[in-house]
């Protein structure tokens, strides 16, 4: 980290604070004031022409005032004191709003996406694992009628995974519920990714040969796992971009909305967060052309024993840093937590 003395250091957190606040230059009468510095104007303008001349800060346009570089962000949040972990009081009261995937399948990940958006007031961007790369959880047959039912797969991730299959003659709704039992019941534990055809035929084979439905079952099964090799993306919260003024401008909006939906490069993002700690990119760090008007803050989350998936926000450059680490860590916290305890 580049070497300030306090002063500047002092300086350099008012004027980011102060231009996250407002959106607007910081001029140096009003940085001396917030940051309380009982110094002359000429040395508040000292330190600050000092700091632009090390690429800390500048002037945008004509304007008196200074707003930070992405590389004054840069030093401004490397000097930001390391967070704790999220307190168990407020791990347990996530883990109510993101709900228990072992007692409540859903789709967690998209649990997740919408809190942290809602917490921050940024998109969210969330990574589950690939379908292959979960736990099965459960199997459920539910009847839509005569002759249909949908089978529904729940993971230790929450997710569900669907489908209309034929029944044949004969078959009532006692027939499905014992079925999803013995089945959810002998594959409970499994990595989906070890459901290959013939690992279905060992376990399913006696139960195949009294419903040749599940035939059905197994081969939907395999063409799901086919697909299901990429992370699943989910995205929250992208409307809370159009209210900074970063993003007024409409080619602006359109280009960060083309990447919110761009898969590829978001999984490319996420997939490179280290498993500990906290990451965040700023502007022109992201390996991205399409991010670099944007900061992310990124965190690895675990599903039991393995790395389950990436939580983090995008937002502007201009983006209250301190606030934003705590919501992306407590969110990766309490999703490993849920993760482990469902597995």
């Amino acid at each position: 980290m580049l070497k300030l003395d306090a002063r500047r250091r002092i300086l350099l957190r008012t004027v980011v604070e102060e231009h996250v606040r407002t959106a607007e230059p910081v001029g140096s009468e009003h940085a001396a004031l917030r940051g309380r510095l009982q110094v002359s104007p000429a040395t508040i303008r000292s330190a600050l022409a000092s700091m632009e001349e090390l690429g800390l800060l500048t002037h945008p346009h004509t304007s008196a005032g200074r707003i930070p570089t992405d590389r004054g962000y840069r030093v401004y949040v490397d000097m930001l004191p390391k967070a704790d972990p999220a307190s168990s009081s407020a791990r347990q009261k996530m883990r109510r709003r993101l709900g228990d995937p072992a007692e409540e399948p859903g789709d967690v990940a998209n649990d997740a996406a919408r809190v942290l958006a809602g917490m921050t007031g940024y998109a969210s961007v969330v990574a589950a694992p690939a379908l292959q790369e979960q736990t099965f959880s459960s199997l459920h047959l539910v009847p839509m009628g005569e002759r249909r039912a949908l089978a529904v797969i729940a993971t230790d991730s929450g997710a569900l995974q669907g489908h209309s299959i034929e029944l044949p003659e004969g078959v009532v709704p006692d027939d499905l519920e014992h079925l999803s039992r013995a089945i959810t019941q002998w594959l409970r534990g499994s990595r989906v990714g070890d459901l290959t055809h013939q690992r279905l035929e060992q376990v399913l084979g006696e139960a195949s040969h009294h419903h040749r439905w599940l035939e059905e079952v197994k081969a939907w099964l395999c063409r799901g796992l086919a697909r299901g090799v990429r992370p699943q993306i989910r995205v929250a919260g992208a409307r809370h971009l159009l209210a900074e003024p970063e993003f007024k401008s409409p080619d602006r909006a359109t280009r960060l909305f083309e990447v919110l939906e761009n898969e590829s490069v978001l999984d490319g993002v996420l997939a490179a967060v280290p498993e500990e700690g906290v990451w965040i990119l700023i502007g022109e760090e992201n390996p991205h052309e399409q991010l670099r008007s944007c900061s992310l803050v990124m965190a690895a989350y675990r599903a039991g024993d393995r790395r389950g998936g990436t939580v983090g926000i995008l937002g502007p450059t201009r983006m209250r840093y301190r606030s934003a680490v705590t919501a992306v860590r407590c969110v990766a916290e309490s999703l490993s937590e849920a993760m482990r305890s469902s597995a």
